[in-house]
């Protein structure tokens, strides 16, 4: 019997050119990076199958340990070659992984056509002075706990094992006699899971936000140039240390909260709340709005928007006095540090944007805005949802990505070499009339929620976007 062998595969108005290694469409080639590539001939290879991405890691990249991003950054070129911005060709499952939704025909061929030829790099030890001592059989296990750690990266595994104090434990994994190695794994699965669960909550007042209680530690602050969204002024990244435990809030401040803080003041509440105008090319227009009635409906429960840098500063000095402790705005270095919960990826939750509607209220697929992208929700309304609705990052903090933008208690400069390195406030003698927003709004695109993401806004500014959450000193 003959067999058939696609050395031209068809889809949509494309040809996967086996043969030349190379897509095309019509009479024009797509040019396209080789594992990118890969990964569009194995889709297509299956199509209208979902593959899980463990199958895709093991067939574009086997033996080499790699993140989630690998993946997400050719799925996000193949889509973009495509033209396929509603992801209508390459759907993604949700945590599962990739299907390509469409026909495919292929040519017959003379000769069967083998596999693509893929150039892979060997598997390196994990340092060059460990090579020659690790005991046979480390690599393997080093791969499967890669695996597990996958969408958190090797360097945020490094940072799990630092911060629980137990930098010994890799020489240990890789070291102890092979006897142990059934318990090495699990124990370090465990310390994973306490590096990631959700920090102790507590709570001064009744009126008073719920706190999160965050370890002292470092990390990497800002954004790679190769990350997707990167921008300027994120970089270059520069190792700060958080030398003592502070507390954050565990959700955005709430309407209720903000009222009962204009009740114990009499704050004077001004309508001078502004909104993105409906052609953005005219910018912030104001409008008669509060955060009472920001220009969508409130309820106790969703995050006060329409505060200016003034007033949240206003707020935190209220529930200080209020509480007797030094509560305030977190740092920028703070706030990063918080949303990033340990991982070193776009996200706190790695790098895939089409995760976000588990995580964030933004500009998502449903949205009207023009700039809307990556995944599709169920929120048709404008403005934010009620805090706490969706899912949390690894500390327990909910909507650290979305909702409602967040002041910080730094001036702007773009010049993030200025910025102090031990998680204090960059501050300007004076006023500070440039202010600093983290975590995106629910009128942004996904890149504008990532970890490392930062605007500057006047401080005197009310914008129906714009909220706050709070901090706490602990001194410890």
């Amino acid at each position: 019997m003959d067999e058939i062998v696609h050395r031209v595969m068809r889809f949509d108005r494309f040809a996967l050119d086996l043969t030349r290694g190379c897509l095309r469409s019509g009479d024009q080639d797509v040019p396209l990076r080789p594992k990118a590539f890969e990964v569009l001939h194995h889709l297509v290879a299956n199509a209208g199958r979902l593959v899980p991405k463990e199958e895709l890691f093991q067939a574009v990249w086997p033996e080499v340990v790699v993140t989630d991003d690998s993946l997400v950054q050719c799925i996000r070129e193949l889509r973009q070659k495509l033209g396929d911005d509603e992801h209508r060709l390459i759907k993604t499952m949700s945590r599962r992984g990739y299907l390509l939704d469409a026909t495919v025909a292929g040519t017959r061929a003379d000769a069967p056509l083998g596999p693509v030829q893929v150039q892979t790099r060997p598997v390196q030890p994990v340092g060059d002075h460990l090579g020659s001592r690790l005991p046979q059989g480390s690599i393997a296990e080093l791969l499967a706990l890669g695996r597990l750690v996958r969408g958190k990266g090797w360097r945020t595994f490094a940072a799990a094992v630092l911060l629980l104090g137990c930098a010994g434990a890799v020489g240990i994994y890789l070291l102890a006699p092979s006897a142990t190695r059934s318990d090495r794994a699990g124990k370090l699965k465990v310390a994973l899971a306490v590096a990631f669960s959700p920090r102790p909550v507590f709570k001064d007042c009744d009126v008073c936000p719920e706190m999160v209680e965050l370890p002292a530690g470092e990390f990497m602050m800002g954004s790679p140039e190769e990350e997707y969204g990167h921008e300027r002024v994120e970089g270059p990244q520069r190792r700060v240390v958080i030398a003592k435990s502070f507390a954050l809030g565990r959700l955005e401040v709430t309407v209720a909260q903000f009222d009962a803080f204009v009740a114990g003041t009499g704050l004077r509440v001004e309508n001078t709340c502004h909104r993105l105008a409906p052609n953005i090319a005219r910018g912030w227009e104001p409008m008669e709005a509060s955060y009472r009635q920001p220009g969508f409906d409130v309820t106790g429960s969703h995050p006060a928007v329409c505060v200016s840098w003034h007033d949240a500063q206003a707020y935190t000095a209220w529930i200080a006095r209020r509480t007797g402790k030094p509560y305030r705005l977190p740092s920028e270095a703070e706030w990063e540090y918080a949303a990033r919960a340990g991982t070193t990826s776009a996200y706190s939750f790695g790098s895939d944007e089409e995760q976000l509607c588990n995580y964030a209220r933004f500009a998502d697929l449903g949205s009207p805005f023009q700039w809307r992208d990556a995944c599709r929700s169920e929120i048709a309304a404008p403005g934010p949802i009620q805090v706490g609705r969706l899912k949390p990052n690894a500390w327990g903090l909910f909507d650290m990505h979305g909702n409602a933008w967040e002041w910080v208690a730094d001036c702007w400069t773009p010049d993030v070499r200025k910025m102090p390195t031990d998680g204090t406030a960059f501050t300007r003698r004076g006023s500070c009339e440039i202010g600093v927003l983290r975590g995106g709004g629910w009128a942004a695109e996904s890149r504008k929620l990532r970890s490392a993401q930062r605007i500057s806004a006047p401080s005197a500014a009310r914008r129906y976007h714009v909220g706050f959450r709070v901090a706490l000193s602990l001194g410890r």
